[in-house]
């Protein structure tokens, strides 16, 4: 499955557990304030998500920023909702990119649920995939490796040996070039767009 088609499926997927969560806004809860900025909430990661789908990720980048701004104040840094905000905003920044900042967000989404959820919980482990494929993208096999093999051993030991999720990254590091004398990938910069 290409990188592409799999951060499509995991925004779809994202969205959908975000939108089946309860509300758990932060304190202080105003009836009716809340809920309306959640409403707002939502509606910014659709257009956001709906711009990086119709493959026009530079128009999203700002909804994609205010959604995740919003997401922090109205449900805290480590809420899934403010992680699947963090995820879009990086894949729109990466596709436009701004590749520093897109792997710091990236790395905070799975450091996120890492820590809030576990390594086991789905979220985790399409965070770690996307990580991986962001290494990949930037030929930063020397980063992409360590992780893709952690990846597997995580998948092989939650999924099974014979999961789709297993088969892929077997296939990841299959493809990869090995690994010379120590020495990895040269660092893909941002191309003066900022990030």
């Amino acid at each position: 499955m290409s990188g592409h088609v799999f951060r499509l499926k995991f925004i779809a997927a994202a969205m959908l557990l975000g939108l089946a969560m309860a509300a758990q806004a932060q304190a202080p809860y105003v009836p009716g304030v809340t809920e309306a900025r959640e409403k707002e909430w939502r509606a910014l990661v659709a257009s956001a998500q709906s711009a990086y789908a119709a493959g026009r990720a530079s128009d999203g980048v700002e909804p994609a920023r205010k959604a995740l701004a919003l997401a922090e104040e109205l449900f805290g840094p480590d809420d899934p909702r403010a992680l699947i905000s963090a995820n879009d905003l990086a894949l729109h920044l990466e596709a436009t990119g701004h590749y520093r900042e897109s792997e710091l967000l990236l790395r905070r989404v799975f450091d996120g649920y890492a820590r809030t959820r576990g390594e086991d919980d789905p979220g985790c482990q399409m965070a770690l995939e996307n990580l991986v494929d962001f290494y990949i993208a930037r030929k930063r096999f020397d980063a992409a490796r360590p992780l893709a093999d952690y990846a597997l051993s995580t998948f092989r030991r939650i999924t099974g040996a014979h999961s789709g999720r297993s088969k892929r990254m077997e296939g990841v590091l299959a493809s990869m070039p090995a690994a010379p004398n120590g020495s990895g990938g040269a660092a893909q910069q941002d191309d003066g767009h900022g990030g």
